[in-house]
């Protein structure tokens, strides 16, 4: 490729993203719906675009080329609901707005990881809709998105929805209040933007359901029925959209009892999925240095007894408490022998977390050379043949 070449390509990269953010800019004010709907995907087509544009810029294959062996998974959603490798991915901290950290993460650990994890909420800002940029984003890479879908219910004005509560007492049995279908408004649109999107993807859908302290759609506002009742109702308004390519991720708190009890049902569940995440002596009342199997392996009977497909949506460790790299290396040492139900494995890849403690959290690998080894050798280890695909 020329110079002249290279330089044409950031030039047509740049006037597209300028076009598009002036039309963008200027329909803002003055449109929503279908209009502002049709914007969106033209920023996606850019996007795409600037991507690929990007690959060539490097000089590279492209990371797609490095997923090929997953290609039969990431365009067949029932293959995804019964995959026979483990699949990594995780979520990284620069999300939304870049994906170079996952890139960085692979770099560090030595693999390519097929399924990257976002967090998204529920809520009437534009950045709430389905994430259509950031999907496409994902499947451009060659990878499946796995979304996280909070529903935090104040996060809808009341001018907007005045049949809905005040906010002060909106969350107070709200999970019966979806089931009802007081939010199909919000949960229809979205399931119409997946349907449209196609492709298959991983829903986290109220995770952590049982946990009574740190979301509002847990048991300190509702009961277990009413957890249920809102995971099929949501799941059957998806299936009336037409998005049959959404894969539902049931992900309850193991650490918590009677976790089992808020199973909506076999047919209403295609992966269950939990956290393992070790805050060592994190300096709050109830941490302490846990290792992976006091975590996750001492659940993972119950959790293979539901004959779904296992995700631990959340892997990782802290460092302060105990021997960081000694945890990585006993939780993946022959992994998929351990844990042959387990087909997910998600690293936690956060930055300056503060979703439970004040303070900030460092869950990153790349700044730790010692435990990058220790991870990208524990994995390579793993047989061909229960890995995620070829060395």
């Amino acid at each position: 490729m020329t110079r002249v070449y290279r330089l044409a390509l950031v030039g047509i990269a740049l006037a597209s993203n300028i076009a598009v953010i002036s039309l963008l800019t200027w329909f803002s004010s003055k449109s929503e719906g279908p209009i502002t709907a049709g914007l969106d995907l033209l920023g996606t087509t850019v996007g795409s675009i600037e991507h690929r544009i990007r690959e060539s810029l490097d000089g590279r294959l492209g990371r797609s080329s490095e997923l090929a062996w997953f290609t039969r998974y990431r365009t067949d959603a029932d293959r995804l609901r019964r995959p026979d490798a483990v699949l990594l991915g995780a979520y990284d901290s620069a999300l939304p707005k870049t994906l170079g950290g996952v890139v960085d993460l692979e770099r560090t650990i030595g693999t390519t990881l097929p399924l990257v994890h976002v967090y998204t909420a529920w809520g009437d800002e534009p950045e709430r809709r389905f994430p259509l940029q950031l999907a496409t984003a994902i499947c451009d890479m060659g990878s499946v998105p796995v979304i996280t879908w909070e529903p935090w219910l104040t996060d809808f004005e009341n001018t907007r929805h005045p049949f809905l509560p005040l906010r002060d007492v909106r969350d107070r049995h709200g999970m019966a209040a979806v089931a009802r279908g007081d939010y199909d408004f919000y949960v229809d649109m979205w399931a119409a933007d997946a349907a449209r999107f196609g492709k298959p993807l991983f829903l986290r859908f109220a995770h952590e359901m049982n946990d009574p302290y740190r979301y509002p759609w847990g048991p300190q506002n509702n009961t277990k029925e009413e957890h249920i009742a809102a995971w099929r109702h949501v799941r059957e308004r998806f299936e009336r959209a037409g998005a049959r390519n959404v894969i539902w991720t049931w992900s309850p708190h193991v650490a918590y009892p009677y976790w089992d009890t808020y199973y909506p049902g076999s047919q209403y569940v295609d992966w269950v999925a939990t956290g393992a995440l070790n805050y060592g002596s994190v300096g709050q009342q109830w941490s302490q240095w846990w290792t992976f199997h006091e975590i996750f392996g001492s659940k993972y009977r119950r959790l293979a007894s539901f004959g779904k497909p296992i995700m631990v949506a959340e892997f990782g460790s802290l460092a302060v408490g105990g021997d960081r790299a000694g945890w990585y290396r006993d939780a993946l040492t022959d992994f998929p022998k351990k844990y042959p139900a387990v087909r997910a494995l998600l690293f936690f890849h956060a930055k300056n977390d503060q979703t439970v403690t004040y303070q900030k959290l460092d869950w990153s690998i790349e700044g730790d050379p010692v435990l990058a080894h220790t991870i990208a050798a524990a994995i390579k280890r793993w047989t061909p043949e229960m890995s995620q695909g070829p060395r």
